[in-house]
C-alpha cells in the first residue's frame, strides 16, 4: 500500500453540493470495501455494463451498469458514450490501495458521513445520530436506514466500534486520526451565507434559449415536469446520456436495454421518461419503435449548458421562473411555494413534490440556494436570470392580512396566506383570523373570537330576522392540512352553536378525507368546508357577487360542503346581466329608426330576444317587463316610458357609471 498524503485528499464540498446517497453495493463475504474494489476494477478493465458481477456471500444480480449509476454521485465513475470510466479519485485509490484515501473521497462528497465521526466524540446510539442529522442539518430522515448505512461504511473502515449490549457507537483511535486529517461541516448554518455566484454580472445563456422561452405562452405549458430516472440532482446528466443514446435514431429495445443496465427501471417508467423528454421537446417518436433526438436537443448538446436547459424547461412547464421570482427578495418554504402555485393557477392543487423537483433543478443550476434549513432564496445568478426574461410580478403574502375590500392581486395574496395558515399547526390563531376575513369577503358580518372554550369564528348574514342566520365556525390547522376526526370535538361544537344561538355549525380546514369524520359531521349537522371550496367561493363571489342570504344553502346540508348549490343563484345573476345589456342594446338600436322613432313595447323586445343564442333559454315577457321597470326607475334612469312604449335615454355605459357611483356610496364612511 502506498499511503497518500493528507494534502492530496479531496476538498470537502460545500454542504449543499454533497449528495445524500451512499454507495449502494452488495456486502459479500469480503465486505463493502472489497466489493467496491472489485466493481471499480471491472470498470477499469472495460467490462460490459450489462455484465452481472457475482460476489461470494451475496445473492445480488445487479449489472455493472446499475452499480456504476449508484457510484456516480460519489464521483468514483463517469459515464461515457460507450460505457463507464474511472474518475481520478477512483484510479488513485486502486493504484495506492490506501483505504483512508477512499474514506476521504466519500466523506468529502456525502452528507453526514465524516460528520458522524465528529459527533461520536462521546458514544451515541443510532437514534441520537438521526436526531442530530435532522435537528442540526435539516435532513428530515424518518427512519434509521440512512444513519445505519453510513455506520456500516465507517465500521468497514475501522473508524467506529459498536457495543451490542448498550447499542452505542463510538469512534476508534483510527477514526480520531482520520478525523484530524479531513474537514467536516461542523456548523451547518454557515453554509447558507455564501453565494458562489455572487461575483457574476452576466448570465451565460444562449440567445436561442431566451428567444424560445419568450415565444411560448402560458396556455401551452404543463404543470408537471414528469418522471426523470436516477438521482434528480443529476437530471441534466441523465437527460444528456439518454439523448446520446437516441441521437441519430434508436429503437425502443435499445433504449430499454440501456435503461435496465444503467438505471434498473421498469418499462412503464421508461415510457414515462420518454414522455417527459417528448414534452420537453428533446425526443421525437418517429415510428412505433423508433425514437430520435430533436433539433432542439442537438442545439442544447452542442454547448451542454444547464442554464439553456432551464430556459427550455421554462418554455414547456409552469412555475419555474415564476417560482424564482417569488424568492428573489426573501426565502420561502416548500409549503409556501406550493400554496402560491395553487393560488396563481399554476397547479390545480397544492403539490409539494413538484415544488421540490423545481427547487432541486434550480439549485443544480445555482439559481437557488438555501437561506435556512427549510427556506430557499434566489442567488445572484438567479437574479441575473430574472433580468433576462419577463416574469409577472408577484405579491408575497403576509400573515394575518386584513381583508374587507380587495383588488384581484390582493385577493391572490390573501388566498395564499389562507392556504399557508391551514398548515400552520403551531399558530392556530393565524387560520382563525383568516377564516373570519374570508367570510367578510363573502359579505358576512364576521367576528374572530377564539380562545379556550370559545368558538373560533362567528359569522352572521345580516337581513330581516326571518332571513338572517348565524354560523359558529371552528378553524382547524394541521401540519399536513388534512383534518381527521381525532382532533374534532363535536359535543363542543354543539355547545358553541347553542351558546351563540347559531342555526348552523361548520369546520374550516385544509382538507377532509377521513370517512369517519365526514360521517360524524353528518350525524351532528356540521358542515366541513375545505380550503379549496372556500377559495372557490371567494373567487366566484368576486366574479358574480351573490347576496349573503344565498349562502344559507351551503350550511343547510351537513357533511362535506357542496358549493354547486350556489350555481342556480349565480347563473340567474349572469342571466340578468345579459338581459340588461340585451334590452339596452334593443332600445339603442331603435333610437334612430324612422318608423318606430325609438319606441318599443315589452312585447317587441321579447320578439327580438327570443331567438338570441346568448341565453340558455329565451327571456320571458315577465323578465323583460321587470328589467324595463328597473331601468326606468329613478335609481337608474336610463330608460323612459311614454304611452307608446319605452325608449332609451342613456347607454349601457351610463348604467355602469350609475352602478359604480352607487357602489362607492355604499362603501363611504
Amino acid at each position: 500500500m502506498n499511503k497518500i498524503d493528507r494534502a492530496d485528499y479531496p476538498k470537502n464540498l460545500d454542504w449543499e453540493d454533497k449528495v445524500f446517497s451512499m454507495p449502494n453495493i452488495p456486502r459479500g463475504d469480503g465486505g463493502l470495501i472489497s466489493v467496491l474494489r472489485e466493481v471499480l476494477t471491472q470498470v477499469a478493465n472495460n467490462t460490459s455494463p450489462a455484465n452481472v458481477i457475482k460476489f461470494d456471500g451475496s445473492d445480488s444480480n445487479v449489472s455493472l451498469g446499475k452499480l456504476c449509476v449508484r457510484l456516480r454521485p460519489m464521483k468514483l465513475v463517469l459515464k461515457t458514450e460507450t460505457g463507464w470510466r474511472l474518475t481520478e479519485y477512483a484510479k488513485k485509490w486502486l493504484d495506492s490501495g490506501d483505504d483512508r484515501y477512499l474514506a476521504a473521497v466519500l466523506c468529502a462528497n456525502i452528507k453526514f458521513l465524516g460528520e458522524i465521526l465528529y459527533y461520536l466524540d462521546t458514544p451515541k446510539k443510532s437514534t441520537e445520530l438521526q436526531k442530530i442529522a435532522n435537528d442540526q442539518y435539516g435532513l428530515s430522515w424518518k427512519t434509521l436506514s440512512d444513519v445505519n448505512s453510513r455506520l456500516l461504511w465507517l465500521r468497514a473502515f475501522g473508524f467506529v466500534d459498536f457495543q451490542d449490549f448498550s447499542l452505542l457507537y463510538s469512534i476508534t483511535d483510527s477514526g480520531r486520526e482520520f478525523l484530524a486529517d479531513i474537514d467536516v461541516t461542523e456548523e451547518f448554518s454557515t453554509d447558507f451565507v455564501d453565494d458562489e455566484t455572487a461575483g457574476e454580472t452576466e448570465l451565460n445563456v444562449s440567445g436561442w434559449a431566451v428567444a424560445m422561452c419568450e415565444k411560448h405562452s402560458k396556455a401551452t405549458k404543463k404543470p408537471s415536469i414528469g418522471y426523470i430516472p436516477g438521482n434528480l440532482i443529476d437530471f441534466d446528466i441523465t437527460i444528456r446520456d439518454y439523448l446520446e443514446v437516441v441521437k441519430g435514431g434508436a429503437i425502443y429495445e435499445t433504449i430499454l436495454n440501456y435503461s435496465d443496465t444503467n438505471f434498473g427501471i421498469a418499462q412503464s417508467s421508461l415510457r414515462s421518461f420518454l414522455t417527459t423528454l417528448s414534452n420537453i421537446g428533446l425526443v421525437e417518436r418517429k415510428t412505433d419503435i423508433l425514437y430520435m433526438s430533436t433539433e432542439l436537443a442537438d442545439m442544447w448538446l452542442e454547448k451542454y449548458e444547464i442554464i439553456d436547459l432551464i430556459f427550455i424547461l421554462q418554455s414547456k412547464f409552469e412555475f419555474i421562473f415564476e417560482l424564482l421570482n417569488y424568492i428573489k427578495d426573501d426565502g420561502k418554504t416548500f409549503k409556501e411555494l406550493s400554496a402560491m402555485a395553487k393560488v396563481t393557477n399554476a397547479f390545480e392543487k397544492e403539490n409539494i413534490d413538484e415544488i421540490r423537483k423545481r427547487i432541486t433543478i434550480l439549485k443544480k443550476a445555482k439559481l437557488v440556494k438555501n437561506q435556512t434549513v427549510d427556506r430557499f432564496i434566489a442567488t445572484k445568478r438567479g437574479l441575473n436570470l430574472l433580468k433576462k426574461t419577463h416574469v409577472e410580478e408577484v405579491i408575497i403574502p403576509e400573515q394575518n392580512i386584513s381583508v374587507v375590500e380587495k383588488k384581484q392581486d390582493d385577493v391572490s395574496e390573501f388566498l395564499t396566506e389562507l392556504r399557508l395558515s391551514a398548515k400552520d399547526s403551531s399558530n392556530f390563531e393565524r387560520l382563525e383570523r383568516n377564516v373570519a376575513n374570508a367570510f367578510k369577503l363573502l359579505g358576512f358580518s364576521s367576528k374572530w373570537i377564539g380562545g379556550a372554550g370559545n368558538t373560533d369564528v362567528l359569522i352572521h348574514a345580516t337581513s330581516a330576522p326571518k332571513y338572517s342566520f348565524t354560523v359558529a365556525i371552528d378553524a382547524k390547522s394541521t401540519q399536513t392540512g388534512n383534518v381527521t376526526d381525532g382532533i374534532v370535538d363535536f359535543d363542543t361544537l354543539i355547545e358553541h352553536r347553542k351558546k351563540h344561538n347559531a342555526g348552523y355549525s361548520a369546520i374550516v380546514g385544509g382538507a377532509f378525507q377521513n370517512e369517519r369524520l365526514i360521517k360524524r359531521a353528518v350525524e351532528h349537522n356540521v358542515v366541513l368546508i375545505d380550503i379549496d371550496s372556500l377559495e372557490n367561493m371567494i373567487l366566484k363571489q368576486i366574479e358574480v357577487p351573490l347576496k349573503v342570504s344565498a349562502y344559507k344553502k351551503i350550511f343547510e346540508k351537513s357533511g362535506l360542503v357542496n358549493i354547486d348549490v350556489l350555481d342556480e343563484e349565480r347563473n340567474n345573476i349572469f342571466r340578468y346581466g345579459k338581459l340588461l345589456h340585451a334590452v339596452m342594446d334593443c332600445l339603442a338600436e331603435e333610437s334612430e329608426d324612422p318608423v318606430t322613432k325609438g319606441l318599443l313595447l315589452d312585447r317587441d323586445i321579447y320578439r327580438s330576444l327570443r331567438s338570441n343564442e346568448e341565453f340558455a333559454y329565451p327571456p320571458t315577457l315577465e323578465e323583460i317587463s321587470d328589467m324595463l321597470s328597473f331601468l326606468a326607475s329613478p335609481l337608474v334612469g336610463c330608460v323612459d316610458k311614454s304611452k307608446d312604449g319605452y325608449y332609451a335615454v342613456g347607454s349601457v355605459e351610463d348604467v355602469a357609471k350609475k352602478f359604480e357611483f352607487y357602489s362607492k356610496a355604499c362603501k363611504a364612511d
